[in-house]
């Protein structure tokens, strides 16, 4: 479909896709920290009703469209394998992130999270024996010293979060690496779909053994919040199923969503940045293009 349009369009359609699909996160992550002021409501209840009704509409529509062949039923069984694997591994990162956002800012829990491009270097390293030349290197400490003007060494020191919220990029970044190794031919709804699928089933059966009274506000949040995650799931695939080789191009882009989860945390939570997590934000941005560049070359 993308073969005959210009380089120029597809890098072009890559980066407006990517600037929706960033506001997509970020918003997914305000509804997250929105909702979990709420006591009663658990990480379950959230991803069951949250995930549980997008996949309900998602088969609806496809098979409305005579779309559930050509997404959801792949001619080799091993496609499944990658998108339901890392589904499965992938369950604790959303329990993670539910919590984590509990207790600290959104304009610090998003810097972390994109430091993912650092550890991808770093598990490329390690398990494709890839050398990490003295640049990279020097890149990498620009990298993490932002994480650390962004979080202020305080922060490291009394909440725990800041570390799981390291691992789930570490994590992110492992994944990464280990599905880049094989091909696969599923296409970005299917992949979308199995890679969400063990959550939603996981929650929902917690959901039926305790289940929980919300407002209709609430459960229209949960909704919304739910929708943004399964869209901006499937606009990451779809943004690298049509980049291909012009990825490098268009992956710096996602730090955009940076600058998103800035305006809406200061705008939802009051959330504001001194002058040393704006430094941190520009060292992140740079080395983290800067490694993107260097890793595609």
């Amino acid at each position: 479909m993308f073969k005959s349009i210009s380089s120029n369009k597809i890098i072009f359609l890559g980066i407006f896709i990517v600037i929706i699909q960033t506001f997509f996160g970020a918003s997914f992550d305000t509804t997250t920290k929105f909702l979990g002021s709420n006591k009663n409501l658990l990480w379950y209840h959230y991803y069951a009703l949250g995930l549980g009704l997008p996949q309900l509409l998602f088969i609806f529509l496809l098979v409305i469209f005579k779309g559930v062949k050509k997404n959801l039923i792949f001619e080799d069984k091993k496609d499944y394998f990658l998108p339901l694997f890392r589904g499965l591994t992938f369950i604790p990162v959303p329990i993670i992130i539910y919590y984590s956002l509990k207790q600290i800012p959104l304009n610090i829990f998003t810097p972390i999270i994109m430091t993912t491009p650092f550890f991808v270097l770093i598990w490329s390293s390690i398990l494709q024996k890839e050398i990490i030349s003295s640049k990279s290197w020097l890149i990498l400490v620009l990298g993490f010293a932002g994480t650390i003007l962004i979080a202020k060494p305080t922060m490291f020191q009394t909440n725990v979060f800041i570390y799981l919220i390291f691992l789930v990029a570490a994590y992110n970044a492992l994944t990464s690496v280990i599905v880049s190794k094989f091909s696969n031919k599923a296409t970005a709804l299917g992949y979308s779909f199995y890679n969400l699928l063990p959550l939603t089933v996981f929650c929902i059966i917690l959901y039926v053994y305790d289940p929980v009274t919300l407002l209709i506000s609430q459960l229209i949040i949960i909704f919304l919040g739910g929708f943004l995650l399964f869209f901006a799931s499937y606009l990451l695939n779809f943004v690298f199923h049509i980049s291909g080789k012009f990825s490098r191009f268009i992956s710096p882009f996602f730090f955009i969503q940076l600058v998103w989860a800035s305006i809406l945390g200061n705008f939802f939570f009051n959330e504001t940045l001194d002058n040393f997590s704006l430094l941190g934000m520009v060292l992140i941005v740079v080395s983290g293009t800067l490694t993107i560049i260097i890793s595609q070359k």
